[in-house]
């Protein structure tokens, strides 16, 4: 019998959203003047690799105020700090095309931003077209949200940039896509099958933080899959699976050491003991040197930094790592507590610090855009109840994906499966954030966070206008 969703023209749907979602990032990323987000000093660990550097030596202009569009092309590995992510493809992808079509002249950071728009187009023209079984208005509601959320200047300022969380967006949303439309066929095989796991790839070595996604997304790829316990070892999906996690060990071995002792500083010194009403006894606890507790509160990038003393290095890295971090919290309830509500109150807040202009006569000073930017000003209403809403979201999707497990069919239960996945995936990115991270802006660490908090959104409420359509449209 045939449903309302298939009398109802998704094609056209998809077509016109994806039109409205490109000519908006055009807007922002093509036309003057065109939108970005300065570098905080992370640009060279892609950079570096890929062979560009800024064009002019004021800092002023480098740095945290200003985005820059053009750049010197120079020999690619001028820079080798051992950071891999796979915005370094995208980003060697787009010198190939500048030297193919504009050799010897600046590079353009615009053609990266294309290449990042045609990537995120592609992600969200998959996503609609997985929901054209489902009711027209749930098609709508989905293809109004989709284009409202992720064209947002807070998720598109990153395009023209050569952060690393770039490609965390693009591919998590590819994955995401690729996973949908498994769920409305019913099952994950074939080129399908290399799509999913190919992108979860390429999500889990964004950044390193990432790589503590793969089981959770290998997981979800079996289980789309549809393999049993029995002679599962015969399973393509079971093999790719073992690989994604595989991959992401081999990810995490090559993490660069210089990046975790920073990190971890500033988790122990920033974080821990720059928020605790007794430093020196938490320091005992931790098993440092008590003469260390003078450093609570201090960056690990400034120019007197002990990280830069050898010797402070080693005793530092034997004495404590995550695992120490982890169990001090355990053994104290309140300071965990503490340390989450602190995370919390980036948890809605989308938009990082940093300038998003060129500078010219028209921006003489550091300003953040303000078109296209209402989803992060409603994402930011939040942040009045950050834990409760975040709460809210996450538990909500929990119980009532298993609530109504049951009575679902074999679609419905994948579908409640990816909702499932979300939940687990958004909760570890916090996490993460929160107990092993501890940026001065963590906008951009929660920005994988941010993602998946709005596609459980957009996921609910379209489920909530199928399940409001008549009875013979629900398919969920």
């Amino acid at each position: 019998m045939e449903s309302a969703g298939d009398r109802f023209p998704n094609g056209i749907l998809a077509a016109a959203a994806v039109a409205v979602a490109a000519a908006i990032l055009a807007s922002q990323l093509l036309v003057p003047p065109v939108v970005g987000l300065a570098d905080n000093g992370d640009y060279e660990r892609v950079m570096g690799y890929a062979g560009f550097q800024h064009s002019t030596d004021i800092d002023a202009e480098r740095y945290f105020s200003f985005l820059r569009t053009q750049y010197a092309v120079v020999s690619p590995g001028w820079f080798r700090g051992g950071y891999h992510s796979s915005e370094t493809l995208l980003a060697f992808l787009a010198r190939y095309i500048h030297l193919a079509v504009a050799p010897g002249r600046l590079f353009d950071i615009r053609l990266l931003g294309g290449i990042h728009a045609l990537l995120l187009l592609l992600a969200l023209g998959g996503l609609l077209r997985a929901c054209r079984d489902l009711a027209p208005a749930a098609q709508i509601v989905a293809a109004v949200l989709l284009v409202f959320a992720f064209t947002d200047v807070g998720y598109v300022s990153l395009f023209n940039s050569f952060y690393s969380q770039t490609a965390s967006l693009l591919f998590l949303l590819l994955t995401a896509a690729a996973a949908a439309t498994a769920v409305r066929r019913g099952r994950l095989d074939g080129g399908l099958l290399v799509a999913y796991f190919g992108f979860a790839v390429l999500f889990v070595g964004s950044k390193p933080q990432e790589r503590l996604q793969a089981p959770i997304l290998a997981a979800f790829g079996i289980l789309l899959a549809g393999v049993g316990w029995a002679g599962a070892w015969r399973k393509p999906a079971v093999w790719l699976a073992v690989a994604l996690c595989g991959f992401s060990v081999v990810y995490a071995r090559h993490t660069p050491y210089t990046l975790r002792e920073a990190t971890l500083y500033q988790v122990v010194f920033d974080e821990l003991l720059g928020h605790s009403a007794d430093p020196a006894a938490d320091a005992t606890a931790l098993g440092l040197d008590p003469e260390w507790v003078r450093y609570a509160g201090t960056n690990p990038f400034a120019k007197d930094s002990p990280l830069l003393q050898s010797e402070f290095r080693m005793r530092f890295l034997h004495r404590v790592g995550y695992r120490k971090v982890l169990r001090f919290y355990l053994a104290h309830p309140r300071r965990l507590a503490a340390r989450i509500e602190r995370a919390s109150t980036q948890a809605w807040s989308l938009r990082p610090t940093f300038g998003n202009f060129e500078r010219s006569a028209a921006f003489p000073e550091s300003r953040r855009a303000s078109r296209f930017s209402s989803w992060s000003s409603l994402r930011a209403g939040l942040g009045a109840w950050p834990l409760t809403s975040v709460f809210l979201l996450l538990a909500g999707n929990l119980a009532i994906a298993l609530a109504t497990w049951r009575r679902a069919g074999p679609r419905g239960r994948l579908f409640r499966a990816g909702l499932l996945t979300g939940v687990l995936m958004a909760t570890l990115a916090f996490a993460v954030c929160a107990l092993a991270h501890s940026p001065p802006d963590p906008s951009r660490a929660l920005f994988v966070f941010h993602a998946l908090c709005d596609l459980l959104l957009i996921a609910d409420a379209t489920w909530i206008a199928q399940s409001a359509a008549a009875p013979r449209a629900r398919s969920v």
